[in-house]
């Protein structure tokens, strides 16, 4: 497989919410690292380590985002906590695999989930959340 590029940060992937765009931008340089030591072959010292840091990091973004949105009452928050649920399940799928296979046959695979992840989430589920933000803060 052809190496992936980063995911570079635009200005459509900025949902207006200051936080909520600052910690997006702290996975993407997560899932930039990993891909530069796959591109690197170093993706063996530091695969683990980094879906460890990934599934944290997200727990915590996510846990900030759901209440965020509980405070506001957005009315697609039970969606969001089971996509957000979702991918810290397939992190801990990846992590079991890692145990029982060889990180090589993964990592592409890993990489061209989190990236299709990131940029979709963040430009549909999370740009939805942004309006619905903006939208009541206009209204109050």
């Amino acid at each position: 497989m052809a190496a992936l590029q980063n995911i570079i940060w635009k200005k459509e992937f900025d949902t207006g919410i200051v936080l909520i765009d600052k910690q997006h931008r702290n996975l993407v340089d997560i899932i930039n690292n990993l891909n530069e030591a796959h591109n690197q072959k170093r993706e063996k010292e530091v695969l683990r380590e980094t879906i460890l840091k990934l599934v944290e990091y997200t727990k915590n973004h996510f846990r900030f985002e759901e209440n965020h949105m509980s405070q506001l009452g957005f009315p697609e928050l039970e969606e969001h906590k089971v996509l957000h649920s979702s991918f810290i399940q397939k992190m801990i799928d990846i992590l079991t695999q890692l145990k029982k296979e060889n990180y090589e046959n993964l990592t592409d695979d890993i990489l061209v989930f989190l990236h299709k992840w990131m940029i979709d989430h963040i430009q549909g589920d999370d740009k939805e959340y942004g309006n619905f933000y903006k939208l009541k803060n206009q209204n109050s």
